[in-house]
């Protein structure tokens, strides 16, 4: 909540420069910091039943590639949103991991 207000307070206050504010809020990813996370044993059945894409991305291209949008010309009309890179986690209805 707090970075969607953030996002949105600052794309109206820089907007008159021309200046576009968006932000990424990224799930679970594989990635160095969470690779001793990935190596649980547990973890795929939590996936299974957590994650609505039943898997977890890497950085790259999941999130390199919402960056590489917002930085190309093809996003200049996008200011003010919150791009949710999470395999689908955040949807409603979707059991979190405290819930199993």
């Amino acid at each position: 909540m707090t970075l969607d207000m953030l996002t949105k307070m600052m794309a109206l206050e820089l907007g008159i420069d021309n200046i576009r504010v968006n932000s990424i809020a990224p799930g679970v990813f594989k990635s160095e910091i969470t690779e001793s996370l990935m190596q649980k044993k547990w973890l795929p059945n939590v996936t299974r039943r957590t994650v609505p894409l039943r898997t977890f991305g890497t950085t790259d291209p999941a999130l390199i590639s919402v960056v590489r949008y917002l930085i190309h010309d093809s996003s200049e009309y996008v200011s003010g949103n919150v791009f949710i890179v999470d395999a689908g986690t955040t949807l409603p209805g979707v059991p979190i991991f405290s819930s199993l």
